[in-house]
């Protein structure tokens, strides 16, 4: 395996949107495509580039992995579940595909995890894409069910519901 490359994390910025973006279209079509149809990898790249997913990404908490000249290589953040007291759920955790495979990801998600934790969340849980079902199994997260995701235009994603025990 090889190496990581150098990176620093730091928090999402405004100024990021259009790479941060790209990189989970990329991470996605690049990851999913052993577990994605066509329109599947298609919808996902559209909801990237819809206005609600700058919202998204803005409430996310989201920390970005970056080299030295300040590409990001990868993403992961939190939210509060509403309805749940004490619950975040980890999200946007998409990882280059050039760097990917090497624990980036492992890496990005306990940041998030920890994050969370320290703003009093205790309980985490995940909306876990088909293709990183094993990563979040390797980090403690167990099914509690699986579903769909509304990816737009009548296509859905298949995810597992996953909480960390």
């Amino acid at each position: 395996m090889t190496a990581l490359p150098e990176f620093t994390l730091r928090p999402y910025g405004e100024s990021d949107l259009a790479s941060v973006c790209a990189l989970h279209a990329l991470a996605f079509e690049s990851l999913g495509s052993a577990h994605h149809t066509g329109a599947q990898l298609a919808a996902h790249s559209a909801m990237t580039r819809d206005a609600a997913y700058a919202a998204d990404l803005d409430a996310s908490h989201l920390a970005l992995a970056v080299l030295e000249d300040g590409a990001v290589i990868a993403t992961a953040g939190w939210i509060a579940v509403a309805d749940e007291a004490g619950t975040a759920r980890i999200r946007k955790v998409f990882v280059h595909p050039d760097v990917a495979r090497r624990g980036l990801a492992s890496h990005l998600v306990r940041d998030a995890e920890a994050r969370a934790e320290a703003a009093g969340y205790s309980r985490l849980i995940v909306r876990a894409n088909i293709n990183a079902v094993p990563l979040y199994r390797k980090l403690g997260y167990r099914t509690l069910r699986e579903g769909e995701m509304d990816a737009g235009g009548g296509i859905v994603l298949p995810v597992h519901f996953m909480a960390k025990v």
